[in-house]
């Protein structure tokens, strides 16, 4: 586990030093001491209010967060695809799942236009027990219940192409 997180670790600090910019042309004065604390910070900040373990954390922190946002409006382009699809199909058993995923999807935090503040324990224990019950509730709206009957008619597609090759999978014989 720690040579996981230690390779991680390692990752990001080389990808966000890979995404800055080049650093300008340090300036040397002649004092040692002088100039180590003008060139050694990061830009903007003085050497003297780095704290290398803090950046590492906010490089890491930032490119999950474009990795996720990215992930996230992928999935939202290919849920709308496939309720255009399901809609222009008249496919009422598949439109229901898609419509709930896409707002599922929508609620997590990487899609908030502006989040309301950063998310300490309060509100990511809030937004876990939203998360959770938009896809495990009993409420019409969760994955759970709109995705119902196409997981039904899937498995029950799945298990016919199966019987059509003599194969009795997960049913016991009982289909």
């Amino acid at each position: 586990m720690r040579i996981l997180l230690a390779t991680l670790l390692a990752l990001a600090v080389s990808a966000a030093q890979a995404q800055q910019a080049p650093r300008a042309r340090p300036q040397i004065t002649g004092n040692i001491v002088e100039d180590a604390k003008a060139n050694l910070g990061l830009p903007g900040k003085p050497a003297a209010s780095v704290n290398p373990a803090e950046s590492v954390f906010d490089n890491l922190h930032a490119q999950l967060q474009k990795t996720t946002k990215d992930i996230a409006d992928k999935a939202i382009a290919d849920l709308n695809a496939a309720i255009t699809d399901a809609t222009n199909r008249n496919d009422a058993i598949s439109l229901p799942c898609w419509q709930a995923n896409l707002a599922f999807v929508q609620m997590l935090p990487v899609e908030w236009p502006t989040p309301p503040t950063e998310i300490g324990v309060a509100l990511g224990l809030q937004i876990k027990r939203d998360l959770l019950n938009a896809v495990t509730g009993s409420q019409p709206g969760s994955i759970k219940v709109a995705c119902a009957a196409l997981f039904g008619d899937e498995l029950k597609i799945f298990l016919n192409i199966g019987a059509l090759f003599g194969l009795r999978v997960a049913t016991g014989g009982a289909l």
